[in-house]
Formats: structure tokens, sequence, C-alpha cells
């Protein structure tokens, strides 16, 4: 009878302790969500906020539930938090086990001595990744093919894309020449860009200008001039201008570079990249087969009978890393016309095409195509429309994901790469923070995911608009002390 009575005294006992515990986590939680919503609301009552509009949500994964929420559901243009969609649908709807493939393809036949007796084909798979060095390795691949010499014309096969515009919707035209705005292409060899490194030499004289790669392809104009040490920085006096009205790369560069100054490097933006990755091919063809007779006919379909020598070739991870990391735009849109190429059972792909199949997914996670907007796969065009609500949507169900990893490795981590790289350095949220940037003029974004001081993992999505001031002292700042809060 006393044991019985010691063990419901134990009993008694220790579900007092676990209720006390019990308590004392719930009060804790319940303090730390009112000192997370206090400080992040005194931190939005700044001036900043009378002219500017911020919406932010704040979402606990480990615990399942919403931290914050201010101005979660209104719409902004997303800059490159677009890209969290673009690549969530790829990755979910391709899968990382997909290539996108540039092939080499050829008719007619092959003769005892090696001389091919027909035409060669170069076929775009809308491969953003495409280098020159891929196209080496191929026109090498042909030799090991048994072809010695050519005989025919030599094709480029454009037919996966279907549209006839070469950039997004609402692109801005003054960003022509621009590498972060690529003319689109389903071959975009080395970025649809071509690298320029001028030197300077002796006063009055012009500078060097290198091309890189080299090519006939682009045509340099330079009416530049070196001149004595100056106090003007000389990436500001250096001008770079093209026509507009038609399909030349007739690159003009003018202006002054000082005699004390490194070299200047700078990419610019090719006007039509299905002719420069035709040209270029061409050139290593010639390189490789110099005694073949080879001529460069335009853009034709792949004929049904055609036999492929090989594939260059780059993993849909590997694409996805670069376009969040680095922002890349050109990755971005790729990516939609591989989504519209593969879903549309290999018809001739569109940007449309593209978002039917990201809007496809966002059905699943519960939102319509008319409470948002997306006009293209980068975040470019100022007609995207996103809320911070629809954003935590996306970053909870790549969490669920199988492919989970792969996107959470292809976002920047603050402080150490990516667009993050000088971001956060010495802040508490160093290393803590994977997430995506986006700018665009009077727009700061940044959503994805942070570890808190107690271990949880949260999801955020902050959004800042209409503002004039520039944005990396101003409202990078400000994204960056809310990430510091949310951390604490």
């Amino acid at each position: 009878m006393i044991q019985i009575q010691k063990n419901m005294q134990n009993i008694i006992f220790n579900s007092f302790k676990w209720l006390i515990c019990l308590f004392v986590c719930v009060t804790s939680a319940v303090g730390q969500s009112a000192t997370l919503q206090s400080r992040l609301d005194n931190f939005l009552s700044d001036d900043f906020y009378r002219r500017a509009t911020i919406g932010i949500a704040v979402y606990d994964l480990t615990e399942q539930k919403t931290l914050y929420a201010h101005n979660e559901k209104r719409l902004c243009r997303p800059a490159s938090n677009m890209k969290l969609l673009t690549s969530a649908a790829a990755l979910s709807v391709l899968t990382p086990k997909y290539s996108f493939k540039t092939g080499v393809y050829h008719t007619g036949e092959i003769d005892d001595l090696g001389r091919l007796h027909g035409d060669v084909y170069l076929v775009g798979g809308f491969d953003p990744e495409l280098t020159s060095s891929d196209l080496e390795a191929l026109v090498s691949t042909m030799k090991k093919f048994g072809i010695s010499s050519i005989d025919g014309n030599l094709y480029l096969d454009v037919a996966m894309m279907g549209d006839s515009m070469f950039w997004g919707k609402a692109w801005s035209w003054d960003d022509d020449m621009e590498a972060f705005q690529p003319y689109l292409s389903p071959i975009p060899l080395n970025k649809g860009l071509v690298k320029l490194k001028i030197n300077p030499t002796s006063p009055c004289r012009a500078p060097t200008i290198k091309i890189e790669p080299e090519s006939s392809f682009i045509q340099i104009v330079n009416n530049a001039a070196t001149v004595q040490r100056s106090a003007e920085p000389p990436q500001k006096t250096l001008r770079f201008s093209r026509e507009f009205s038609d399909d030349s790369n007739r690159i003009e560069i003018s202006g002054v570079i000082a005699t004390s100054t490194n070299a200047y490097n700078t990419s610019i933006s090719l006007k039509n990249p299905a002719g420069y990755a035709l040209t270029v091919f061409a050139e290593k063809l010639s390189e490789q087969f110099p005694e073949s007779n080879i001529k460069v006919a335009g853009t034709k379909q792949l004929p049904s009978d055609a036999k492929n020598i090989d594939y260059a070739t780059h993993n849909l991870t590997e694409v996805i890393k670069k376009l969040n990391k680095e922002s890349d735009n050109l990755n971005a849109e790729m990516l939609l016309y591989a989504l519209g190429y593969e879903q549309q059972r290999h018809e001739p792909s569109t940007t449309e095409k593209g978002i039917a199949v990201v809007q496809q997914m966002m059905e699943q996670i519960g939102f319509l195509p008319d409470t948002y907007r997306m006009v293209d796969g980068s975040g470019l065009s100022n007609q995207n429309y996103l809320s911070p609500e629809i954003l935590i949507a996306v970053l909870k169900y790549m969490h669920q994901s199988e492919h989970f990893d792969a996107f959470r490795q292809s976002l920047p981590v603050a402080g150490i790469d990516g667009t993050l790289a000088h971001r956060m350095k010495n802040a508490p949220t160093y290393r803590k923070v994977l997430a995506k940037t986006g700018t665009l003029t009077s727009v700061g974004t940044l959503s994805g995911y942070i570890t808190a001081r107690n271990g949880n993992l949260l999801a955020f999505s902050i959004m800042i608009q209409n503002f004039v001031e520039k944005v990396s002292f101003v409202a990078v700042n400000h994204i960056d002390k809310i990430c510091e809060i949310l951390a604490e």
C-alpha cells in the first residue's frame, strides 16, 4: 500500500513538472512572437515607409505557423524573385535529371576517305550554358565520328522556339546592349554576349580592344582615345553604341580611357544570337576541316532522316544554380521555353506555354492565375506582380518537395556567394540566410530561408516598392536589418 502511494506521488509530481515546462515553453514562444511583432512594427515606423511600400510575410517551417505578416497580400513587382517560381516549376516538372541538349547531325553519306557528302545541322535546345568550347568539342567529335572533310551546307535548326519576339514582354528598349537583357534564342551561345577588353595605350592614341571570343560576326568601330590620367573614372567616359533599327552587331566605342587605369572589361548583348552561333560554328568547322567545301546556308528544320553525331549537354541543376546564385536572366527564360517544349510534347515553345506550366504548379499550391501576374521567367518586366504571401507559399511548397536540396543549394548564401556575397558579412545573419535577391528601379526584394537563433527554419519574403533612393543604400539596408531581426 505504501509503495502504491509513493508511485502515485511520483506520477503527480512528474505530471506537475511537465505542465510547468509546457507553460514555460508556451510563455516563452508567445513572448518571442510578441517581441518579433513589436520589433518589426517599430522598424516599419521609419519615415522611409511614409513614401515607400513594404510587404512582409514570415512563416516558421519548423513549428508550422505564421510569425509575421504585413501587407502580405499586396501585389508587388517581384524583380528577380520571379525566378523562385521559374526554378521551382523546373525542378518539379523537369526534375534534376533533365539535361539541355544542343545537337549536331548530318545528312548524306560518309565515303571511305571520310568525306561527308551531305549537310551538317546544328540544332538548338534552349541551353543557356552553351559555350564556344562546347562547339569545339562537337567539332572534335565529328572527327572521331569519321568525318575528315565536308562537302555540303551548314544549317541551324531553331524550330524549337515558336516566339518571333527576341525579348520578354515589356522589357526596356533602352537596355538594348546591357548584358542582363540578352536577346532570346533556342541556341544562346556564350549567353548571347560578347566580352570586350579595352586597354589604354599612350596619350592621343586609340586604346586596344580585344573581343572574347573572337568572331567575324562582331564589328568594332574604335573611336575612343587614350588620355593622361584623369580625375574622372574611365568607365564613365567610355561609351558604347550600335544601330538599334537593324540586326547588325557593329559596335562603336567612343570616349576616353586614362593611361593610368587597368583594362576596362564589359559584356554586351548581341543581336541575332542564332546568327552568331551559326557563324561561330562555321568558323570552328573551317579551322578543323580546312579542306572542306562547306557553305553557311542559314536556318532550316532538321530532316527526319538526319543522323545524330553528338550532343553538348548541361544539367538542369547546373542551370538553376547559375539562375539563382547569379540571378541569370537568360537561364530563367530558357527554363520557361524548356518547360513549354516538354509539356507540349516537343511542339515549338513560347514564353506563354512555359508560363502555363508554372501556373499549373501555382494552382496546386492554391493560387489561380487571376491572383497574380507572370509575363516572363526572370522578373525583368515591370508587368510581373506577386505578393509576399505567394512567395511564401512557393517556399513552403519547395521545402516539402523531394527536390528541396537542389532548390536550397541554388540560393545565394548571405556573406558567402552569389548576389548575397557582399551582404550581411558582419551580421548575425552571416551564412544563415539563403535567399533570392531582386532589384529593379524602385524595387528591392528578398525571399528565401533563414535559420533563427532557436534553430528553427523560417521562410520569409520582403518586398519594398516605390522609392526614389538608390536601392543599394536604402532598400537593401532595410531588408538586411529585417533579416537580422528575424535571425534573433
